[in-house]
């Protein structure tokens, strides 16, 4: 038996948090420009779950994936153009870190990245183990994430020391 979950299963959640985070306390308080970082981190947080691990397919039976765990991870760290979509996804979080993190350093983006990407690969490789889903665990993936990670702190902080900076200041959390 195989089923499918599809990913608008999302998107009430997303819809929810939303309201949910607009109505706190905290948030009313912030200024337009730190209610937009806010709800775009939500919606990115929601894409890269949808990315991730939609559609969802759990398969049981005699068609579950019967071959051993190990084979299910991805051993190969040769990269290609198709790691280019792995590179660009973190990168969008180590900026939401700068913005939301008085004290945000290069090192703790990439351990941030680093221990995001193990946790997609590991539940990647759980699914797959368990539920016999589609999506197996992948390690040049963790690694092209932490670098995509390190690259988007790298651009930030480019960008808020030059002469834009006084543009990107105001989608900080903090003064």
């Amino acid at each position: 038996m195989q089923l499918t979950i599809s990913g608008l299963f999302l998107l009430p959640l997303v819809l929810l948090t939303l309201f949910f985070v607009m109505r706190s306390a905290k948030v009313k308080s912030f200024t337009v420009h730190q209610k937009i970082t806010v709800l775009s981190f939500i919606v990115y947080i929601f894409s890269v779950i949808y990315l991730t691990f939609f559609p969802f397919q759990i398969q049981t039976g005699i068609y579950a994936n019967q071959t051993p765990w190990l084979s299910r991870i991805n051993f190969d760290p040769v990269l290609d153009l198709s790691a280019l979509p792995n590179l660009l996804m973190l990168a969008p979080l180590s900026v939401y870190y700068y913005l939301f993190k008085k004290e945000s350093t290069l090192f703790k983006a990439v351990g941030l990245g680093f221990c995001i990407s193990f946790g997609i690969e590991f539940l990647q490789f759980l699914t797959n183990y368990f539920l016999g889903g589609w999506r197996g665990a992948d390690i040049a993936d963790i690694v092209v994430n932490t670098l995509g990670a390190a690259l988007g702190y790298l651009l930030v902080k480019t960008l808020f020391t030059n002469e834009t900076s006084s543009l990107f200041q105001k989608f900080k959390l903090y003064s």
